[in-house]
């Protein structure tokens, strides 16, 4: 009998030693470079950075002490707690204990995070699809303006993209070792994202769900687990909660916006069923639907509130989900990169309010995505994938920049040039692979990290959001009411968030 390899646990053809060892140095250096890139855009001046107060009174009084830490306690003496689980408070606190109040020591962590949440990403996608994907994703992740923007805050939204970033790692070494320990880690970093952002942590489940259940084992492995690695990560996910619920109400904080003083009310009530709807007369938990991005809808992404934040990659994406699948790129790790990315691009499409910022989730799956067609597309030997992603990629950052004006205009049309002179390069099969790549990488990235660049320059602490824009009018895709690089006023803050975010 002839064996068959699984091409999803199957190692590529080992290179010449010196081929490889070349190999590892880009490696190393490209991986460095992605690094320097995110720190550049998260942490340059975040000393000068405008903290929300809200936020930064709250890890001022979580350093205070250890109970306060644990509580997530508003006010230092401790009467009531923020509106979230404090996970994303914890490290700001630690930094505000050991070096004092300051502005860039309740930023700088967010900062580290997201900037920590692009090298994983690279990480991920070279395990996919080889160095150059990884790098890519990585550099996606870096230059993605709205999580440039968030992480330039001390809102609490970076150390949530950091826990997907490594749920994203580790689930993809669960998939292709087929290995309950690496399922049951990822499972495990769903919860500590979920200590980030609450609920909005579980959506990740479905996409890892289905993953698994495509590898080449029994049924009732499989099974098996998935329910343990569930068990685990529910674990991980309510024990703060199933804690604070023990502790009687006298001998801790009153639980931050809730009719009951209770923790599972704050969890699955205000940051759960509230932020799907508008149900603030309920009378068994309080609601607030932030209403910072327009209307629920299909193209809810592409509106003018969204488009510049997150949409540049959307329909390179989705067209590379449909590359992904026509290559036959190994069906489990297709089926999660699919899942993830049209769970959470449908979930913020259809939720009833939000925040600009949460759709920084998106970043990790858009860059997977993006990143591992056009390597699958390149290792298949096929032309057409690479040119269609890059040139989508283009068009729509024309579309998007004529409809925001100002400086977005000039800049997406050289990055529409750099995709067509990308596309002549793929075509004539240049042999300068070099040349092809960096003009490649522009006419894919050349306005969102533009519009992150510019994000250095404009600190919001209220409702971050990138591309010198600090308000937008309610209307739909085309319609800004001002556009890059325009000061306004800004908006309300809110210390609640979707599903768990602030």
């Amino acid at each position: 009998m002839t064996a068959t390899l699984d091409p999803i646990a199957a190692p590529l053809p080992a290179a010449p030693a010196p081929l490889t060892a070349r190999r590892s140095r880009t490696w190393t250096a490209g991986l460095l470079a992605v690094a320097a890139l995110a720190l550049l855009f998260c942490g340059w001046q975040v000393w000068a950075g405008a903290p929300s107060e809200y936020y930064a009174s709250i890890a001022l009084s979580m350093s205070r002490s250890w109970s306060n830490f644990f509580f997530g306690a508003v006010d230092p003496a401790g009467t009531v707690t923020l509106d979230k689980i404090p996970g994303s408070f914890w490290i700001p606190a630690l930094f505000v204990r050991v070096f004092g109040y300051s502005a860039w020591t309740v930023i700088l962590p967010n900062a580290l995070a997201a900037a920590a949440a692009a090298v994983i990403t690279a990480v991920t996608g070279r395990r996919l699809a080889g160095g150059r994907a990884g790098l890519l994703a990585g550099a996606i992740v870096a230059v993605t303006p709205i999580l440039v923007a968030v992480s330039r805050s001390n809102q609490p939204e970076s150390f949530f993209v950091l826990g997907l970033a490594l749920t994203a790692w580790a689930s993809v070494r669960a998939i292709q070792a087929r290995s309950l320990g690496w399922l049951v880690v990822a499972g495990a970093f769903v919860g500590l994202s979920f200590q980030f952002y609450m609920l909005e942590a579980w959506a990740v489940w479905p996409a890892l769900a289905a993953a698994y259940l495509c590898t080449r084992q029994s049924g009732a492995r499989r099974i098996t687990h998935l329910a343990v690695a569930g068990t685990v990560s529910l674990c991980a996910s309510l024990w703060w909660v199933a804690i604070v619920s023990l502790v009687p109400a006298g001998s801790r904080p009153y639980i931050g916006s809730t009719i009951g003083d209770d923790p599972w009310e704050m969890v699955f009530g205000y940051n759960g069923l509230g932020r799907f709807a508008a149900t603030s007369d309920s009378t068994t938990y309080e609601s607030f639907t932030p209403p910072f991005s327009g209307d629920p809808g299909i193209l809810r992404l592409f509106n003018a509130q969204l488009a510049g934040q997150i949409a540049w990659l959307i329909p390179a994406a989705l067209l590379g989900i449909v590359v992904l699948w026509i290559l036959r790129f190994p069906r489990p790790l297709a089926m999660l990169l699919t899942v993830w990315t049209v769970t959470f691009a449908a979930m913020f499409s259809t939720v009833a309010g939000m925040h600009q910022f949460y759709t920084a989730a998106l970043a990790v799956p858009l860059a997977l995505v993006v990143a591992v067609a056009l390597a699958a597309a390149q290792r298949a030997g096929k032309v057409w994938p690479r040119i269609a992603i890059v040139g989508v990629a283009g068009l729509t950052a024309v579309v998007i920049g004529f409809s925001y004006g100002g400086y977005s205009i000039p800049v997406s049309l050289v990055q529409a040039g750099s995709a067509a002179a990308a596309i002549v390069l793929l075509v004539s099969q240049h042999r300068a692979r070099l040349i092809t790549t960096v003009v490649t990488v522009v006419g894919l990235l050349l306005t969102p990290a533009v519009w992150s660049a510019v994000t250095i320059a404009h600190p919001s602490s209220i409702n971050p959001v990138a591309g010198g824009v600090s308000e937008m009018s309610a209307g739909g895709f085309g319609t800004a009411g001002r556009g890059p690089g325009d000061q306004g006023t800004g908006s309300r803050v809110d210390g609640g968030a979707f599903p768990g975010g602030g």
